[in-house]
């Protein structure tokens, strides 16, 4: 009886075939991530444009003054915009970073430490009242590194929309520099829509420049990793520059540095009072100023009442 050999492939294919898979996985595998980041930052950008819809809306029902930053309770209860104006977003999942591990579950604090809403100059106590006084509430003030890879050497003054609700016996460590129930902006007062940020990525939903930190800087919310998405670590005050980056490339930084040398390489993702949502690196959204009629510079995003 004769028996028909059977046919097998060699050590030498199977050898050959296990090396263009490897290729093709590490040609591929790198692709996949490039499309899942893309598909994460549209994500990021349709909720942001729904949040600033909701934050208009909120508007047009209060005589065209935008929402508060921040609205602190006397039962230490704290309400960022982005609460407030839950009601016309009728949506919470819609702050969620996609780009962290968080989850509306972590802690109610962390819907206060994902978007922001800058905050008027006015409002804070450290802010000099002379806006042509940049020697405090500016970017490039306290950082030799800013002055030196950013600013050029100058310092350049910074402003927002937001103001802040202190109500009787209310008390928070994050009030502190808040002048009491400072007003928000009217909305006919901006005079640059297009370019002035109305929210923004961030660490915290008021970018915590009430204290006068400032986008060159790092701070630490309370030090408790249930009031931020990164723990126990200094972030970057003022907007953040998350997607495509993590680490001090993000803006998150050990406690050990409050200075940073390493600015975010990542991208932010804004939206502006007319509207129009828009990502941007870190880097380019602080590259751009405006000078007022004195010849102080301000940080573009940052400056609603410079024509």
């Amino acid at each position: 009886m004769i028996r028909s050999a059977k046919k097998a492939f060699t050590l030498i294919e199977l050898l050959v075939v296990i090396a263009i898979i490897a290729i093709l996985a590490a040609i591929l595998f790198p692709v996949f991530a490039q499309a899942k980041v893309a598909a994460k930052k549209a994500v990021m950008i349709s909720n942001a444009k729904q949040m600033g819809v909701g934050v208009l809306m909120y508007m047009s029902d209060s005589d065209d003054v935008f929402c508060p930053s921040m609205w602190y309770m006397n039962d230490w209860g704290m309400r960022s915009f982005a609460v407030l104006c839950n009601p016309y977003m009728k949506n919470y999942g819609i702050l969620m970073d996609p780009f962290t591990p968080a989850t509306l579950a972590s802690n109610p604090f962390i819907l206060n430490s994902q978007w922001a809403m800058p905050t008027r100059r006015s409002a804070s106590a450290w802010c000099p009242t002379d806006d042509n006084d940049v020697t405090g509430c500016a970017m490039g003030v306290y950082n030799p590194n800013a002055r030196t890879q950013i600013t050029g050497g100058q310092r350049w003054g910074r402003s927002g929309i937001g103001g802040a609700i202190i109500e009787p016996g209310a008390w928070m460590w994050s009030a502190q520099g808040y002048k009491t129930n400072a007003p928000s902006m009217n909305g006919t007062a901006v005079t640059r829509p297009a370019d002035t940020m109305m929210i923004t990525q961030a660490n915290h939903c008021d970018l915590m420049w009430h204290q006068d930190w400032n986008p060159d800087e790092a701070y630490r919310y309370w030090g408790d990793a249930a009031f931020n998405l990164w723990g126990n670590n200094n972030m970057t005050a003022g907007p953040a520059g998350r997607i495509g980056s993590s680490g001090q490339e993000a803006g998150v930084y050990p406690t050990t540095i409050s200075e940073p040398s390493v600015f975010p390489t990542g991208i932010n993702t804004s939206v502006y009072v007319d509207g129009h949502a828009k990502a941007e690196s870190w880097k380019g959204l602080h590259s751009r100023t405006v000078t007022n009629g004195s010849g102080t510079k301000y940080l573009q995003y940052a400056s609603p009442e410079i024509p």
